[in-house]
């Protein structure tokens, strides 16, 4: 039985568990298309992979929220969404369930970037609400300049030679190689379409025919491990602020 999953405890032992303000950590994820070469869950079992590697007597993991703001890539088969009103109404009322019972500190890791605005929001008018503690942090985020002193640009981050390194660094089991070129071969150079510098779709399936983005065929494990290891160092770092700010007179 590990104590650092939230689920595993008894009502009892996280009663004498919440005594030592605890950072509960609520992976958040997406179900959507990765191109022919990567799963479903991809977005999921990064922010997933992202909580586990956080230890410690004072963290508590939530399961994750599996679904996602996605419907952008509905016309591709498995692809599920929530809308943002839905996400942030749900992640929202977990994060007040468990301010009721004295956790007030809360660490959302984010794998998906469709999440991204929506959980930034709710984070806003909680804070406007109460005495919440509540930070997002998604992985590309957090480590955005090294990856594009990595790449020589920002990739798009989506079915990707990026993503998908950084998912054979989690898992090589979970990404099928014979299909990166099936994948570049229908793949977008950026995300989205634009019409003179300006976004006006993000509707996958008008610009990838296969889901993808940038070029699956220059997936570099190695650069995967980097960011691997740099998302790891950030979010170990973060985590050492969050306590800081919870206990500022140890910090002191």
């Amino acid at each position: 039985m590990n104590r650092q999953n939230f689920i595993e405890n008894t009502w009892q032992e996280l009663d004498e568990i919440k005594a030592k303000r605890p950072l509960v950590v609520l992976p958040v994820g997406s179900i959507e298309q990765h191109g022919c070469h990567a799963p479903l869950g991809t977005d999921l079992m990064i922010a997933e992979a992202m909580a586990a590697s956080l230890d410690g007597d004072r963290i508590l993991r939530l399961p994750a929220v599996p679904v996602g703001v996605s419907e952008y890539h509905r016309d591709f088969c498995g692809s599920l969404w929530a809308s943002p009103e839905v996400l942030k109404q749900y992640v929202g009322s977990i994060i007040k369930s468990l301010y009721f019972h004295g956790l007030k500190t809360v660490l959302i890791i984010n794998g998906h970037g469709g999440n991204r605005e929506p959980l930034k929001e709710m984070v806003r008018y909680l804070e406007l609400e109460g005495d919440y503690r509540v930070y997002v942090w998604t992985w590309f985020e957090s480590i955005e300049p090294k990856i594009i002193q990595l790449y020589g640009c920002r990739p798009p981050l989506h079915a990707d030679e990026a993503e998908t390194a950084l998912l054979m660094a989690i898992d090589e089991n979970l990404v099928e190689r014979k299909k990166f070129q099936e994948s570049a071969k229908g793949s977008s150079p950026v995300w989205g379409v634009f019409h003179a510098g300006t976004l006006v779709s993000q509707v996958v399936s008008k610009f990838s025919k296969s889901g993808a983005t940038g070029d699956p065929m220059k997936t570099d494990l190695e650069k995967g491990k980097l960011m691997w290891q740099w998302s790891r160092e950030n979010l170990k770092d973060f985590g050492k602020f969050i306590f800081d700010e919870m206990d500022p007179e140890e910090k002191s």
